[in-house]
């Protein structure tokens, strides 16, 4: 599984926790963590499976990604987790609601490949 994990650069820590999270709970899992003023360039130079970003997933699905969690920034505000076009929202998700997002993923990815 590629991973994109990118947030605006006040929350540079965050968005470091969250890389080294997945990191140690998956370790096989390609996770990178980048800018959120460069997510497109990432998106398209490492074709991630899964985005985890502030930024909601866009409408206009090309394919170059599969799943798409949106974290609002703010606990009190609900985030919003995308697997094949199935939205659901959350608030203040947990590390085990992200990793049962990357398996769902994971799932979907061996059930369309050849």
């Amino acid at each position: 599984m590629r991973v994109v994990v990118a947030f605006e650069d006040e929350y540079r820590v965050y968005s470091a926790a969250i890389t080294g999270a997945i990191r140690r709970a998956r370790p096989t899992d390609e996770v990178v963590m980048a800018n959120i003023g460069v997510l497109e360039r990432e998106v398209r130079s490492f074709t991630p499976h899964l985005i985890i970003s502030s930024l909601p997933a866009p409408t206009n699905y090309l394919g170059e990604w599969f799943s798409w969690v949106r974290l609002s920034p703010d606990p009190n505000r609900p985030s919003e987790i995308c697997v094949e076009g199935n939205r659901r929202e959350s608030l203040n998700p947990s590390l085990e609601e992200l990793l049962f997002a990357l398996e769902e993923t994971e799932r979907l990815l061996g059930r369309s490949s050849p």
